[in-house]
């Protein structure tokens, strides 16, 4: 079972989309959390990266791009040894002219799918809701370009 978040903004789409796609944007959003994205940028195959560092203790969070429809939809599988899972991000324009922005995710640790998948589900829209709320909110607020 995922979990899915969805925001409605009166954001013109490709707006929505500059904003929530801004993967290193998401530090803002995520305690003691830095993300890389490579040189070339999110294109299908880059590999991005989220480490978290708590002191001295660290954990990377491994992402590959495996679908890409620019301005509409983004697809992260984790790859890392830490965690596991896939996000779909979606944004796509509402009947009424405003746009919908749809995040949808799984995670898990490995080999414990079973029993860490629904601590993920009850969790992740508390942390994942947060970055969403405060992407689309900072764009309506005009804090990005």
């Amino acid at each position: 079972m995922a979990f899915t978040i969805r925001r409605r903004t009166a954001l013109p789409a490709p707006v929505a989309w500059s904003a929530v796609t801004d993967l290193p944007e998401h530090t803002r959003h995520v305690p003691l959390t830095d993300v890389a994205v490579p040189e070339g940028g999110l294109v299908l195959g880059a590999e991005v990266n989220a480490v978290t560092r708590l002191g001295p203790v660290a954990g990377a969070d491994r992402m590959l791009v495996t679908a890409l429809e620019p301005g509409r939809r983004l697809r992260l599988v984790k790859t890392g040894w830490f965690l596991r899972g896939w996000a779909d991000i979606t944004v796509d324009t509402a009947p009424d002219g405003s746009t919908d922005v749809v995040w949808t995710e799984e995670l898990w640790l490995p080999g414990l799918r079973r029993l860490t998948r629904p601590v993920g589900d009850r969790l992740g829209p508390l942390l994942f809701g947060r970055v969403v709320e405060g992407l689309v909110a900072g764009a309506e607020a005009g804090e990005r370009p």
